[in-house]
């Protein structure tokens, strides 16, 4: 299969849908089937292919002059060569995939700027053309797949008629054609040009034009192996947004349901307007589908319509949860959730659980009874209420803590990587430390603004978490105020674009400005060691040692992690890591006390959930409350 030494192609595309002559034509998936270690636990599994008269047949492909780069990108396009394990459905099914080859080996010469391949395929000898439908043909019949990729095009005249501006605050993070690779003297890849459409498409549309359509036309010269690009772009009609209908609630309001997308009738139409309703939406809990579509054509009076289509979860939800760590000891905890009370998504949470089950003594565990209430759109879409009671006992190597407390606070989501937490808070508390025995009763203000911009919360590759905490509050009974503060920063690099091998840091810092250490609660006081903290050491063992030999927590605290995380196959990985802390009695640390460093290596196993963890630390300087290892286990990355 040969090409005229000029032909040209033409297309109308919203965002652009050929690459060459094939049409690429994209689905929603269907839920996923998830399996552990071979073991099928839920979603739909794809039923097996029957085939009434299989037809096998062996392959030879040949790219010729060898190029590795165009060759995986042919055996990857290839039908044939995709299922050539599997038996065709009869001759007729042997000659579809082959017909279909032409097209889709076609369309990855284009992609890499092949725009005078050659492409011969032959099912027993003889061309796909001569092979009829009705023919038999043997067990294993050879099939021959000849390529001659040509030679690499290049760009020659651009033309874009109708370019947006790329230089505004709204469109200045869109890559432009030049940036994508649609520039003159560059090597004429199709997909510069579909992500060039792409550009241009999301660059209007951020002006205010839903229906943006780009026509191509795109001519290709084999004498001088050049390709001439032509793109007019028709932005239709400016629009802003309309009337929010909502369909498909069951006990959900659907007038709070519009309320919740927070779009306005009136603004202009933006794309990240309503990006950001459906994740309001979603956030929300009590969906398990959300469909915004807009409607097929701006209105006569300039309104572009909304339709919101929901369709609603079950309202309640019990689950639980278990880690592991040699050091630490077994947690297990449950929790029982109503997720739409009222009919505007309020939801109530009551959970339990018991830690440092590391034997048959109970009276040493760890016993936490939380209840939650969260009111969602309390005062905008992006606030909401929530209020809290916790019950605890706290046991651990340097104090022992009964608490009750109460919160009432808000949430607020400026944008959707940065938040901000604040409340009013009131703690009762008997603490019993190498101090000795002390009550205590606390007002306080704790607030957290916290930026993420991970690409994944349970295996980030790419992006930062950064949080700022403080919690000023007042002690009653020792009539004293104070101000305790922390700042945490975990950063991500991505060597690779799959995410195989990512090197991942994390710096934690944070003090006390009141009293002295004698007057603070030990729960206000800093800690380190443990599986969030320097992995080796016991948890929450890293402290202020005391001249009697006992340790206390101090007034500041410098922590700090490094993991080098690496994919060894697609399921398995390895991570070595090292951790580092110190704790001072002083709200300025004076490097004093001794550092504290963790070092280890970790496995990961990845799965649809994330990567299960185990990890196995060992502790450079150990204390006396110290094995010579720990090993720690649980879902997601360490940080």
């Amino acid at each position: 299969m040969g090409l005229p030494s000029r032909f040209c192609l033409k297309q109308a595309a919203r965002v652009g849908l050929m690459a060459g002559c094939a049409f690429l034509v994209f689905q929603a998936p269907a839920a996923q089937a998830f399996e552990l270690f071979g073991l099928h636990l839920w979603g739909e599994k794809e039923p097996d292919e029957t085939v009434l008269e299989p037809q096998s047949y062996t392959l030879t492909l040949n790219v010729s002059p060898d190029d590795d780069d165009i060759a995986e990108r042919i055996e990857n396009a290839s039908q044939l060569y995709g299922k050539r394990e599997e038996p065709a459905a009869g001759t007729a099914g042997l000659v579809s995939r082959a017909r279909g080859d032409y097209a889709r080996i076609l369309t990855a010469l284009y992609a890499r700027g092949r725009y005078g391949g050659v492409i011969t395929i032959t099912i027993g000898g003889r061309p796909v053309d001569e092979v009829t439908p009705d023919m038999t043909l043997p067990a294993d019949v050879p099939v021959t797949v000849n390529v001659d990729p040509g030679p690499i095009y290049h760009f020659a005249a651009i033309d874009i008629v109708n370019r947006p501006d790329f230089n505004t605050r709204k469109t200045h993070r869109i890559d432009t054609p030049q940036e994508l690779g649609l520039t003159q003297g560059a090597a004429a890849e199709s997909g510069a040009i579909l992500k060039s459409e792409t550009s241009l498409t999301s660059a209007w549309k951020q002006f205010g034009y839903p229906k943006v359509k780009v026509e191509r036309e795109i001519v290709a010269d084999h004498a001088t192996r050049t390709v001439d690009v032509h793109l007019t772009v028709d932005t239709g009609p400016y629009a802003r947004l309309g009337e929010v209908s909502v369909s498909g609630t069951d006990r959900m309001d659907p007038g709070f349901v519009g309320y919740m997308t927070g779009i306005k009738g009136g603004e202009e139409y933006n794309p990240d307007r309503i990006n950001r309703a459906r994740e309001r939406l979603r956030r929300l809990e009590v969906f398990r589908s959300i469909t915004i579509q807009e409607a097929e054509a701006v209105g006569s009076d300039g309104f572009m319509p909304l339709s919101v289509r929901v369709a609603e979860r079950k309202r309640r939800l019990i689950g639980g949860e278990a880690k592991y760590s040699t050091i630490d000891g077994a947690t297990l905890g449950a929790y029982w959730v109503h997720r739409n009370l009222f009919g505007h998504a309020e939801r109530l949470r009551v959970e339990g659980s018991v830690s440092g089950i590391d034997g048959a003594d109970y009276e040493n565990f760890d016993y936490m009874l939380a209840t939650t209430f969260t009111r969602p759109g309390i005062i905008t879409p992006d606030t909401d209420l929530v209020t809290n009671v916790t019950a605890k006992r706290e046991d651990n190597d340097t104090y022992e803590e009964q608490s009750i407390s109460g919160q009432v606070g808000l949430t607020h989501r400026f944008t959707e990587d940065l938040s901000l937490d604040t409340a009013v808070k009131l703690e009762r508390s008997r603490i019993e430390d190498a101090l000795g025995i002390n009550h205590y009763l606390i007002a306080s203000l704790p607030t957290k603004l916290e930026y993420d911009s991970r690409d994944n919360k349970l295996d980030p590759a790419e992006g930062i978490h950064a949080t700022l905490a403080g919690e000023p509050f007042y002690e009653f009974y020792e009539e004293y105020p104070a101000l305790r503060s922390e700042a945490e920063l975990a950063a991500y690099y991505s060597f690779d674009r799959r995410g195989y091998y990512v090197l991942a840091a994390r710096a934690k810092a944070g003090n006390v400005v009141g009293p002295s250490i004698e007057d603070l609660p030990a729960s206000r006081r800093f800690l380190a060691g443990g599986g969030g903290s320097v992995r080796g050491y016991s948890y929450e063992t890293i402290g202020v040692d005391l001249p009697n030999g006992e340790t206390t927590g101090g007034k500041s605290l410098l922590e700090g992690s490094l993991e080098f995380r690496a994919r060894v196959t697609d399921s398995i990985g390895i991570v070595p890591f090292v951790d580092i802390g110190t704790v001072s009695e002083d709200a300025i640390p004076d490097f004093s006390e001794d550092l504290k460093i963790g070092v280890g290596l970790g496995l990961r196993y990845y799965t649809g959930l994330g990567p299960i963890r185990v990890d196995v630390a060992m502790p450079l300087d150990p204390g006396k409350d110290d094995s010579d290892y720990a090993i720690y286990v649980g879902i997601g990355q360490a940080f």
